[in-house]
């Protein structure tokens, strides 16, 4: 696996060191033993943990690394959060998960690993998006896997300032003509579309950028749980 990461770099334009190396198999050899007693990932093997978590969050790297601030929505067990950090990501990470049990392994990770600048937020995002301490405070934010993509935009929207990046990691475009009417409603634009496939695989990864034109209105996020019973 080592080669085939020392490849993925070379490929992303990220530079390489023995440090990082020794980070990712440490991050490995972490989420492998907490997966034993929590249920942290489905993905259990190596190669495939590499692929999916890994290198799938290293395809951000050089679109996020100059951001003053990032805010992931739904890190899960930390992706695509941690592996940025590891690459070198050395802005303000703030890692956001509803789910106590994966917000302690992340706060082990970033202990073990000692990433700098890295918090975490173990709260929903429509609590967090009506807090003053992170409302419009964020240069880009992100998403994995968490929601369909209307709903995302609602996560999304408070958290960042007027004329920053929504990045919203999906395996296609469908779900953009569901989303028209989050994004007029949010003042999102598209504002590139990148189809994309994993190195060394046949995965395909499509990770849509949403500008904000506008301040969002004090009406969203909606009440817990609406996004989702009642989206966009």
């Amino acid at each position: 696996m080592n080669e085939k990461l020392k490849e993925v770099f070379k490929i992303f334009d990220i530079e390489y060191s023995q440090k990082i190396e020794k980070d990712f198999e440490k991050l490995y050899e972490l989420l492998i033993e907490w997966n034993k007693k929590f249920n942290l990932t489905a993905i259990k093997e190596k190669e495939e943990v590499y692929t999916k978590h890994f290198i799938d969050s290293l395809m951000l790297f050089n679109r996020i690394k100059d951001k003053k601030s990032l805010l992931d929505i739904g890190s899960g067990a930390g992706f695509p959060g941690l592996p940025l950090k590891i690459a070198g990501y050395e802005n303000a990470l703030y890692l956001l998960e509803s789910n106590k049990k994966k917000v302690s392994f992340m706060d082990m990770a970033i202990e073990e690993l000692e990433l700098k600048n890295t918090y975490t937020l173990n709260t929903r995002a429509e609590i967090a998006g009506r807090d003053l301490k992170y409302r419009e405070k964020f240069e880009v934010v992100t998403a994995r896997a968490v929601a369909p993509l209307n709903i995302l935009l609602e996560y999304s929207a408070s958290f960042l300032k007027v004329g920053s990046i929504f990045i919203a990691m999906k395996t296609d475009e469908q779900e953009i003509e569901g989303a028209r009417k989050a994004m007029k409603e949010l003042s999102f634009e598209i504002d590139e579309i990148e189809s994309l496939i994993l190195p060394n695989t046949d995965i395909q990864r499509c990770n849509i950028y949403f500008r904000k034109t506008k301040i969002t209105s004090e009406k969203y996020p909606r009440a817990d749980g609406i996004p989702k019973k009642k989206p966009l």
